[in-house]
């Protein structure tokens, strides 16, 4: 016998099986078998073309717990013999609810129901078979209990309702909007109804019923009672507030979720009361479930983790309604971003609930159309007081008016930006890794929106007998604003600095490809620096043109053109301050990897050409700006005709440049800044930047001063030690810190 086989089968092999055929000739194929399986390479993989999916599957070993959910260890049994009817004390009522609390919240972080709430027996006896009404959820079914249910398991009953009826909720709030059920949330609910045939207004019913029943009783313990009441009343508050959640007007909802975060230090201080049940949880419900999984243990989420994910959510739930309250386009684009921006990042119901706020069924914070969002958009930005955004032009029904071709070619672009804009929005709106990889496709489709902006510019100018600018030091040719197309440009500027600034944030850059990846930050900076400059020029010349053709009506315009400068010397000093700071540490970490002072892991399989291709691969199909060649970007970035002391230099001129627009950036207000709604946060982010400019400046000092000394000495005496993951000042800016060595 072949040593393998041994192994294989643990002792002798079975005998060849005998079959009594006149076509088939049965023969010993293991020494063959072996021997050809010994031939192949390591990896390599022989596959029949009929040996199906369904033959595969077929072909799964059974009686291993691991792969069958049937298996029974000797004298078990299929399911659990659970006595639903036998008291429980306060303690263990407790513990179960608590228990249940975890579970919850564990299904919030992102793991399936059959792990977390559904491996509760009380939950899943209160499920089969689908109830229709409150009075059909009784955990003893009995002749004789049905009607007489003790004051515990009633608390326990409607503390279970009150949970799958929230998890109803959410769930139908998760599904309705975009998410990645890979990465954020699982919605399955494995063919189990969440009681939607019982109306939420009945569950909250019973809720406050039990709860009065339960204050009128004089036989518990007077802190037992507190508990239990408080977690009746919490799970009363957290389905009201769900439920209230999904609209768009109630003007409470933020109190509700306030007062949800209420009950949280209420709960923490009790959880010492409450007794574990561990029998109450059986991973064999899953046996059950509508599954094609095998059986995965219960997911087990310490309190404290829990409660601080509750208190994150409450946090965040308050915080998002504010979104609702519109000021103005860019306003709102800053309030998503910051929010989104929040450590830790809030929850995927969350982020589904700004979705829905921004725009569920396609109107805008329950109030606005796209078209009202894009044309103040324009405004703010590339059409001030513009006859392509009047109104009026919608009015007029001969083709052969001017106002009339203006209208169409402006709903032309509005449907197709919409379109993009959305989905800026509803990016934003997924988890950071996410943002990033769909940003990468996103500055496609804006790269194809700005050329058939272009075309429709070129329509458009000669509708409106647009004069163009002549400035010879540019060009002998007629410059024209290019409106439509200028704003799309921006906009798509924006996400290709938003890529790179998240690539420092997510740790995609190794230490040494820093310098390189700050240089393109710096350069895409500076394109929309200069970008910004030709939008403020056409801008001033519209204003002065229309002043002089509307000298006693300028009022109703002034207000707009006066906006959009704002927004406009807003833009320019954000992105003066990026280009500085970016500059900066493109020079402090070219100067850090002349004197090998950045430690890199051996990669034997890439080298720099191929790690230049991999970070550039999102911009290489873009046409503008466009992409700065390997040689190129490799002779701008080590700068070898330059001294590290000149470059230390530079470094320190371009920190302190970007450290006074910091600060006057800090100084700025919710309506200067253009983030009303969020100013709180976007203050905090400017000033984090502000803290990692004054800690690169010091940075560049101490190297410097290092370098300078390598004159006499020969050696660098100075270690670099890199802030580790969040714990730098600024997760988009990556400052060393420089230690002197005695």
């Amino acid at each position: 016998m072949h040593p393998l086989a041994s192994v294989a089968y643990g002792s002798e092999p079975p005998p060849t099986p005998k079959l009594h055929s006149q076509g088939v000739v049965a023969m010993d194929i293991t020494e063959q078998f072996t021997h050809a399986a010994q031939q192949l390479e390591l990896g390599q993989l022989i596959k029949d073309p009929h040996f199906t999916l369904f033959e595969s599957v077929g072909a799964l070993e059974i009686m291993d717990r691991k792969m069958d959910s049937g298996y029974l260890e000797p004298g078990e049994t299929m399911d659990d013999e659970y006595d639903y009817g036998k008291p429980l004390l306060p303690e263990e009522i407790i513990g179960i609810i608590d228990q249940l609390l975890c579970h919850e919240m564990a299904w919030h972080m992102g793991y399936p129901l059959s792990q977390t709430i559904f491996t509760s027996l009380y939950i899943d006896r209160i499920m089969m078979p689908t109830p229709l009404k409150v009075e059909d959820t009784y955990f003893d079914r009995s002749e004789s209990c049905s009607n007489d249910e003790s004051l515990q398991l009633q608390v326990l009953r409607a503390y279970c309702l009150g949970l799958v009826k929230t998890c109803s909720f959410i769930n139908d709030r998760v599904k309705a909007e975009h998410y990645y059920e890979d990465e954020d949330f699982v919605t399955h609910t494995y063919n189990r109804n969440l009681l939607e045939a019982i109306d939420h207004t009945l569950v909250i019913d019973f809720l406050k019923r039990t709860t009065n029943r339960l204050s009128t009783d004089n036989t518990l313990v007077p802190n037992l009672k507190e508990a239990l009441i408080c977690r009746l009343d919490f799970r009363t508050k957290f389905l009201s507030a769900v439920e209230i959640a999904n609209s768009r007007t109630f003007p409470t909802q933020k109190g509700l979720w306030l007062d949800l975060l209420t009950y949280v230090p209420k709960l923490k201080s009790s959880i010492k009361l409450g007794k574990p049940v561990p029998s109450s949880f059986s991973v064999k419900i899953q046996r059950k479930l509508a599954s094609t999984v095998p059986p995965r243990p219960i997911v087990e989420v310490s309190d404290a983790a829990a409660f601080n994910h509750l208190e994150n959510l409450c946090r965040d739930a308050s915080a998002v309604v504010d979104v609702l309250r519109y000021h103005d386009s860019q306003s709102l684009m800053t309030f998503v971003i910051h929010f989104q921006a929040r450590q830790p990042q809030p929850s995927v119901y969350i982020r589904t609930l700004l979705q829905h706020y921004l725009f569920g069924d396609m109107i805008f914070l329950g109030t606005m159309s796209i078209r009202q969002i894009l044309d103040e958009d324009f405004a703010l930005t590339t059409l001030p007081a513009s006859v392509l955004l009047d109104r009026d032009n919608d009015e007029i029904e001969i083709p052969t008016d001017p106002r009339f071709q203006i209208a169409a070619r402006m709903e032309l672009f509005r449907s197709r930006a919409a379109g993009s804009y959305l989905d800026l929005l509803r990016t934003i709106c997924q988890n950071r890794c996410r943002i990033r990889r769909l940003l990468r496709h996103n500055i496609a489709d804006w790269d194809s929106l700005q050329v058939d902006a272009e075309e429709l510019d070129v329509e458009l100018r000669t509708y409106t007998k647009e004069v163009p600018a002549v400035d010879k030091a540019i060009s002998d040719d007629a410059i024209y604003a290019f409106p439509l197309s200028s704003w799309v440009y921006h906009f798509k500027l924006r996400q290709m600095e938003w890529i790179v600034q998240m690539g420092f944030e997510l740790e995609i850059y190794q230490p040494d490809e820093l310098a390189g990846m700050y240089w393109y930050l710096q350069y895409l900076s500076n394109m929309r620096s200069q970008h910004i400059e030709r939008i403020r020029g056409f801008i001033l010349r519209a204003h002065a043109a229309y002043r002089g053709k509307n000298a006693e009506g300028i009022g109703q315009s002034q207000a707009e053109f006066a906006k959009a400068t704002s927004f406009l010397n807003y833009s320019a000093l954000e992105a003066a301050a990026t280009y500085g700071f970016a500059n900066a540490l493109s020079s402090l970490f070219t100067v850090l990897d002349r004197y090998s002072l950045l430690y890199t892991f051996p990669r034997p399989y890439s080298n720099a050409h191929m790690r230049y291709e991999v970070r550039m691969k999102p911009f290489v199909g873009i046409g503008l700006p466009e992409l700065i060649p390997f040689e190129d970007l490799t002779g701008v970035v080590k700068q070898q005709n330059e001294s590290s002391v000149d470059l230390l230099k530079f470094a320190a001129e371009s920190v302190a440049g970007a450290k006074k627009a910091f600060e006057v950036l800090s100084k700025l207000d919710a309506t200067e800044a253009f983030c009303q709604g969020s100013h709180d946060r976007w203050l905090k982010n400017v000033k984090d930047c502000l803290k990692a400019c004054i800690f690169t400046g010091i940075t560049i000092l101490n190297l410097r001063e290092a370098v300078e000394k390598t004159r006499k000495t020969g050696q660098v005496n100075i270690k670099i030690e890199m802030p580790k993951p969040g714990k730098g000042y600024h997760d988009w800016w990556v400052v060393p810190k420089a230690v002197k060595i005695s």
